[in-house]
């Protein structure tokens, strides 16, 4: 059996057709994941310590929060803001402010949080 001319040509174009169509749908779902992606990297703690932080960073309920000075910083994970503003305040001491992401925690928050709070002793 021999194929004509014409069905060899259609042939061809069809399949190069169907490339064509996969290359598009490709590129458009590779666009697609870029903007959330891009929103959930800026999320992050932001905390406001009453004394400097004598240590520099600690991994806090899995995340690594990196302080100079009074403020720290960390990228926001799925653990409630209040839980993480309690272990932040175990681990560097009283915490002024706390923000996760767009969330700002309150005044009865923050007392909740300084509860259990480290007791930093200068050394000499």
């Amino acid at each position: 059996m021999t194929l004509s001319p014409s069905f060899s040509k259609n042939l061809a174009f069809s399949r190069f057709g169907a490339f064509a169509g996969a290359l598009a749908v490709t590129a458009g779902v590779m666009a697609i994941p870029a903007a959330p992606v891009q929103a959930a990297a800026a999320r992050y703690y932001t905390v406001e310590l009453a004394q400097p932080a004598v240590e520099k960073q600690a991994i806090i309920r899995g995340v690594m929060f990196k302080c100079e000075g009074t403020s720290c910083r960390a990228p926001v994970v799925g653990s409630a803001p209040r839980n993480v503003c309690v272990s932040v305040a175990k681990e560097f001491g009283e915490v002024l402010s706390f923000k996760a992401g767009d969330r700002v925690l309150d005044a009865a928050d923050l007392s909740t949080c300084n509860q259990k709070k480290k007791i930093n002793i200068a050394k000499d």
